[in-house]
């Protein structure tokens, strides 16, 4: 067969259909998982063998390393995992990730499933048309199952018509400047594909067509491990540290694992093929598969025993560069809500409890009033960019659970922004200080405020959102007798009117900062119990 423009487009189109249905798949899977991602990384990530096998496990279901690299960035910037067992992660899902070479191999070139492919997407495209909701998910992952042995299909016949046209000696011999040619191709494959997992599934067809030897079929596949980790660090770009530093800390794995395996390629071949033959195979695609798996392994057992070395390596590469409310609202994490829900909670939280703290310091006589003037500029700063990131969450595409959520974030901004417009208005502050009625009042919601404040760092176990409420309550209930004792004293000539109204002024002021400061925390807090508390505006 000779090299045609059918020839070619018949490989476009398979690597395009693959593509198209291995995104089906792990889109599908993410949403029939729901918050079980989210779920299963806080829970089962703990030592570094822990969250190595989490990462192998859920990258395996789900095929898709970049959706748990993205998720595993946004649990290090939300601070439910730290970064040191987010590199465990990481070396997971490189081994995770080699889970679709093995399904490409077995399934794809040893059984001839291409006439059940059309079935699987016919059946797959009626349940997404026609469903609900979870089942119109399992259509997606349907569909997109079928999808991938059709563009599997369309690839063999592609390499096939290349291999009869194609000598593969044109490749670059067997030498180190040869190997690192090939690695370069795979790199720039992957990249261009976008997947490593796409390169990864035509370097198997073109293996399995004869077009290329498997010594270049794995030194192209070092390359591809490699080009999967430059999406992640281009993707970095203009993110946040703990983004940059997971990005790193992949990239980084990825070259040294590809160093040492490109130095004993021929050991890590021969081992491959003894597992293919133990397999009762021995097909070069096969080979191949367990290569991908092998080499993953080794990086794996040179780097995971050295976790905490390697973390403080990439920490010194990239330091904190100073205190920021909204490190960890990172972009890349938008493609997993819960995450990226969480991580806003975790900075509004923080931006509230700065004002806060601040507040009830110069209440106590422990700041000048001046303090809120330095203060409350950052915290609006940090709000704004906090709403920003917000308003590329899109929850409603979602279940009600995340829908819930969202909205108490969206009212503890609103709380937020107008208790930093109340504690800016710093002549009532000033009035309900020097006031003998008030300031005792003011004392009292500082001391309230203070043990939430102990309870949000986790200093104490009592939840004192109640304690807080109540005080919220009762000051709300001594501003309305107060106003009519001023205005009864008024009229009866005890005290001239302007000093009625900047009474009230004051009372009012107290008044909105100790509901604004209830209402904000409740709402961030019952986006844990969402289904609790907390439904007022």
């Amino acid at each position: 067969m000779d090299l045609t423009p059918q020839t070619i487009l018949s490989l476009v189109g398979g690597i395009g259909i693959f593509l198209m249905g291995m995104t089906l798949m792990t889109d599908g899977l993410k949403t029939l998982a729901g918050d079980s991602l989210r779920k299963a990384l806080s829970r089962f990530t703990g030592g570094r063998i822990s969250s190595f096998l989490t990462g192998a496990g859920i990258t395996a279901l789900i095929f898709s390393s970049g959706a748990t690299t993205f998720a595993t960035i946004g649990f290090v910037s939300a601070g439910l995992i730290t970064f040191e067992q987010s590199i465990g992660i990481i070396i997971g899902a490189n081994l995770g990730n080699t889970s679709m070479g093995w399904l490409v191999s077995s399934l794809g070139f040893n059984l001839n499933i291409s006439t059940l492919a059309y079935p699987f997407v016919a059946a797959g495209a009626l349940l997404k048309l026609f469903a609900n909701h979870k089942s119109a998910a399992t259509g997606t992952f349907i569909a997109g199952f079928g999808m991938l042995f059709v563009g599997i299909g369309l690839m063999q016949q592609g390499m096939a018509g290349i291999s009869t046209a194609f000598d593969p000696s044109l490749l670059p011999g067997d030498t180190l400047p040869g190997r690192l040619g090939l690695i370069l191709v795979g790199i720039v494959m992957t990249i261009i594909m976008q997947s490593s997992s796409a390169a990864l599934a035509t370097t198997l067809a073109a293996l399995n067509g004869g077009a290329i030897t498997i010594v270049q079929a794995a030194t192209m596949s070092i390359g591809q491990n490699i080009g999967t980790t430059l999406i992640a660090a281009i993707g970095a770009i203009g993110a946040s540290t703990p983004a940059k530093r997971t990005a790193l800390s992949h990239v980084l794995f990825n070259i040294i694992t590809g160093s040492v395996v490109l130095v004993l390629l021929p050991v890590f071949i021969a081992v491959s093929e003894a597992v293919s033959r133990a397999l009762g195979n021995g097909g070069a695609t096969i080979t191949l598969a367990a290569f991908h798996t092998m080499f993953n392994l080794g990086g794996a057992a040179m780097v995971l025993p050295f976790t905490h070395q390697f973390a403080r390596l990439i920490t010194r590469i990239l330091p904190d560069r100073g205190p920021s409310f909204t490190a960890n609202l990172d972009i890349s994490v938008l493609q997993v809500p819960q995450v990226a829900m969480e991580s806003a909670r975790r900075a509004l939280t923080e931006i509230g409890g700065y004002v806060i703290t601040h507040l009830v310091e110069v209440i106590r006589g422990l700041a000048p009033m001046k303090k809120m003037g330095e203060v409350l500029p950052t915290a609006n700063y940090s709000l704004l960019k906090a709403e920003k990131f917000l308003r590329e969450v899109r929850s409603y595409n979602y279940s009600s659970l995340l829908h819930e959520r969202h909205t108490n974030l969206i009212h503890a901004v609103d709380h937020l922004y107008r208790l930093i417009e109340t504690c800016g208005e710093t002549e009532s502050l000033k009035h309900v200080l020097e006031s003998e009625e008030l300031s005792p009042i003011a004392a009292h919601l500082a001391d309230r405020t203070e043990s939430l404040l102990a309870w949000l760092r986790g200093e104490m176990e009592t939840d004192p959102r109640e304690v807080v409420e109540k005080a919220s309550q009762s000051i709300a209930g001594i501003r309305k007798d107060q106003r009519k004792q001023v205005l009864d004293r008024t009229s009866r000539g005890e005290i001239d009117t302007e000093t009625a109204f900047t009474l009230m002024e004051s009372m009012r002021w107290l008044d909105r900062v100790a509901y604004h400061i209830w209402r904000a925390i409740t709402h961030l807090e019952d986006i844990k119990t969402p289904s609790g508390p907390g439904t007022a505006p």
